[in-house]
């Protein structure tokens, strides 16, 4: 019933998996390679690029890769870098939608947001971080109802109870989590802004995605009880991880439990709109109609 969302671009090829069916495996979907303006400094994977002509042989290159989406970077990482300009990002979403093909962007300022919407962009892969929202921008969201934000929170900055992931995990790195596991009031600050917003977006309707930046097999359900204490419902978090998303994939055949849907579901042991953390009381996986052993490790 899940569908996950996948927004890195460490790899360079994108291999068409789309046909293959793999034996107790998930599907995946990629972005491929991102697209911003050259930063010097960090990882070269993405495309760097400098003008329109760039950024649209680059959207070009993408689709033939056969990739499910287009991201950008629009972020000066703290002043460090230029971002892409409006003519740039206008470029590539405009190529990538004659390509069929969404473009999802990785933004912090408000004023980006409001750019990126009017160029046309399909989802952002984070909410506004640098201030709480304005009413135009919670306006302009209305107007496109099929414009899709992926929250992407950050860490609450609050000490938790991570006792649940003892049994998962190696001791040592259970210890190094629970040393990290402290107060940081900076770091709510920040998670704060990113709730406000979410919570007024949310209150307008806007078609809400999960995904996550946490780069850990948990990291979803940490998302899904940071968005709940960010004011969503607990009902309204599963939609945003499970129709929402497979919508958003374009999966016509997963995200809801329906006759002629792939039966792709988790059996839970308590119940999750009583709690979101329930989701973590897993008793059973079912991928495609068969249970997944559960006693293998991931390879």
């Amino acid at each position: 019933m899940s569908a996950a969302l996948s927004l890195g671009t460490d790899g360079y090829e994108v291999l068409d998996l789309h046909s293959q069916t793999i034996a107790g495996a998930a599907r995946y979907r990629s972005a491929g390679r991102g697209i911003t303006m050259p930063e010097p400094g960090r990882t070269k994977v993405p495309y760097w690029v400098t003008s329109t002509a760039e950024g649209r042989k680059a959207v070009e290159e993408l689709a033939a890769r056969k990739v499910d989406i287009v991201k950008i970077w629009v972020d000066d990482r703290d002043g460090k870098y230029k971002k892409l300009t409006p003519e740039i990002y206008g470029a590539i979403i405009d190529e990538a939608h004659k390509r069929r093909l969404q473009v999802i962007a990785h933004i912090f300022e408000l004023e980006d947001a409001k750019g990126l919407i009017r160029a046309g962009i399909d989802a952002f892969a984070h909410g506004i971080r640098d201030k709480d929202i304005d009413d135009e921008v919670v306006t302009m969201f209305k107007q496109r109802p099929n414009l899709v934000l992926t929250p992407n929170l950050p860490d609450r900055g609050v000490k938790a109870d991570i006792s649940w992931l003892r049994a998962s995990l190696p001791e040592d790195e259970f210890k190094k989590l629970e040393a990290a596991n402290t107060d940081r009031p900076k770091v709510q600050a920040l998670y704060g802004i990113q709730a406000r917003n979410l919570a007024k977006l949310n209150a307008a309707g806007v078609r809400i995605v999960l995904g996550t930046d946490g780069n850990r097999p948990w990291g979803p359900h940490e998302e899904m009880l940071d968005m709940v204490m960010a004011g969503m419902t607990p009902m309204q978090v599963i939609v945003a991880a499970t129709r929402n998303s497979a919508e958003f994939l374009r999966l016509a055949d997963a995200g809801t439990l329906e006759a002629g849907k792939s039966a792709d579901f988790i059996v839970l042991d308590a119940n999750p709109l009583d709690d979101i953390t329930n989701t973590r009381r897993i008793s059973a996986v079912i991928l495609r109609g068969t249970a997944v052993d559960r006693t293998q490790p991931v390879r």
